[in-house]
This record gives C-alpha cells, sequence and structure tokens, in this order.
C-alpha cells in the first residue's frame, strides 16, 4: 500500500458519504481520482498486484456505502470526462456526468437520449446497468464500447454487450468501461430541448429529489413494478429513524438529513419481507451497497 501512496497521491480516510447521491457511509481507507485512462489502467492494475481491494464509483447516483466505509482505494471516474464529436457520432469519456453530456447535445442538436436528462448518473455506469426510463435505454444509442476486462483493453460491440433490463455483461462480469461511442440523429434544438425540459419535469413531479436518495430502489421483476407494490402496501412514508420510505414514490427511500446506511437497509429488509409475506414477490434491488458490513 505504501508503493500506492507514493505513486498515486492517494487520499486517506476520505469521507464517503460526500461521494454517493444518498449521503450516507463512513470513510475509505484510499480515495483516487485519475485524470486519463492511462492512470486508471495503472492504478487497477497495481491493486490486483498488491491484492488491495479497489471499487469504480462514477457519480454514486446508485451506490449507497455502508456505515463501516470500505477498506480499500475507491476510485472515481469524474475526471475522466472527455467528450468527442464527428456528425452524429460521439466518444464519450465513462466519467462523463449525463447532464453535461446533455448540454453538449442540445448545442449540438442531438437527438435520441432525451429520456435520460436528469438521471444524475454518469454515462459509464448508464452503461453498465443499461439504464433506461420513458421507454429509452441506453442500448438504444450505443454502437459499442472500449473496456477494461481485468487483463486486456477491448472493444465489445452492442450484441456482445448483452444488454437487458437493467443489466449487461459488463455489471456481470465486472468490466471497467472506458470509453462509450454512440450515435444519434440530427434534430431541432428547440424540439430536444423543450424534450429535456419535460422529462425533467415528469421527474420534478413523480420523485423526492428534494431529498437525498439513489434513485429506485427495487428492480421491476417478471412485469411487476415494485412501487406499486409497495403503494399498495400502505408502506408510503414509513420511517426507520431518518430513512424513509417516500411519500411521493413507493419505490424510493430518502434520507430526511440524518439517516445511516443501517437505518436504509433495514427499511430495504421491511420492505422485502413485507411483500414477501403478502404477495409473495420477492424483489431484487438495483441500488449496489458497498463496503463493510
Amino acid at each position: 500500500m505504501n508503493k500506492l501512496l507514493c505513486k498515486y497521491d492517494l487520499k486517506e480516510s476520505e469521507i464517503l458519504s460526500k461521494h454517493c447521491t444518498m449521503k450516507v457511509g463512513g470513510k475509505a481507507d484510499f480515495y483516487f481520482e485519475p485524470q486519463t485512462n492511462k492512470e486508471l489502467l495503472s492504478i487497477i492494475r497495481d491493486c490486483k498486484k498488491n491484492n488491495v481491494k479497489f471499487f469504480i464509483l462514477g457519480n454514486g447516483s446508485n451506490v449507497i456505502f455502508t456505515d463501516k466505509g470500505f477498506r480499500g482505494v475507491i476510485i472515481c471516474t469524474k475526471k475522466l470526462n472527455k467528450i468527442k464529436i464527428k456528425d452524429t457520432k460521439l466518444c464519450v469519456d465513462s466519467g462523463v456526468n449525463l447532464y453535461v453530456l446533455h448540454n453538449v447535445l442540445i448545442k449540438n442538436s442531438l437527438k435520441g437520449m432525451e429520456w435520460s436528462y436528469g438521471i444524475p448518473g454518469t454515462i459509464g455506469g448508464a452503461v453498465c446497468m443499461n439504464a433506461g426510463a420513458y421507454g429509452g435505454e441506453m442500448k438504444d444509442v450505443i454502437e459499442k464500447v472500449k473496456i477494461f476486462d481485468g487483463e486486456k483493453v477491448r472493444y465489445l460491440t452492442l450484441s456482445q454487450m448483452e444488454m437487458s433490463y437493467r443489466n449487461s455483461i459488463i455489471k456481470q462480469k465486472g468490466y471497467i468501461v472506458l470509453n462509450v461511442y454512440i450515435k444519434l440523429k440530427k434534430g431541432e434544438q428547440k424540439e430536444i430541448e423543450k424534450k429535456c425540459k419535460n422529462y425533467l419535469l415528469k421527474r420534478k413531479m413523480t420523485q423526492p429529489l428534494e431529498f437525498f436518495n439513489s434513485g429506485s430502489i427495487f428492480k421491476t421483476t417478471n412485469g411487476i413494478i415494485a412501487g406499486k407494490i409497495i403503494d399498495n402496501l400502505g408502506l408510503k412514508g414509513v420511517k426507520i429513524n431518518q430513512a424513509q420510505i417516500s411519500s411521493l414514490h413507493a419505490n424510493f427511500i430518502v434520507n430526511l438529513g440524518n439517516a445511516t446506511c443501517e437505518d436504509i437497509t433495514n427499511l430495504i429488509q421491511l420492505i422485502k419481507t413485507k411483500v414477501k409475506e403478502e404477495t409473495n414477490v420477492e424483489l431484487k434491488e438495483e441500488v449496489i451497497i458497498v463496503g463493510e458490513r
């Protein structure tokens, strides 16, 4: 670990609640923000070589860190933020924030991703989980991705990515996204901007964006919408300390200000238990919980 400290100037004892949208979590032993893909690959290889645990973090919008923190290195991609455009095709670094990407798309009159406006994540995370909303998904606009499979850098075509509902081979195999190649269509700038604003308005009306949250907690399973089941069981508004099932959207858990990861995970378990008892449906988490238990 001393070699890693000297080589990469890692931050020590980094507070993880600063790095996820739920605003919970203890400390990571070390934290690092590579500025190039070369630097990202270098620290990953060094971590593997030295048997140091690591986790690749984007914007933290689908991640909840545990109260005990993370023993190892959190590698955050936020500084990997280059966007290259040629006609209707883009090459996007994994750490590019979707808000930033949309500003570029609107400016260049490129349509096809309006549905994702307002999702507070990075393009790398969105590809990994095949993010989607309002009838659109990442698989609709991707041509290929450049990934690190743990041994070498290579490209995956759309068919090789095996993208399905909130899933991909990248997620299944733990591959690391380096660059995303997207193909869109030319459109009218004002119309694209209008659609984006409409989708954001829908989110504001139906999601508890005024509170710290991690988006949808549970996946839709076999066509069963988790939020509807939770709502039908009358669980909206149920609290464990400062963690609450949103009264606006039942598939959101919100941090009212001072929730802990334990509060949130206990609430997740309460929901799963109630749903299983009442409907025999086993809910599966969409959110990822990272750290020591």
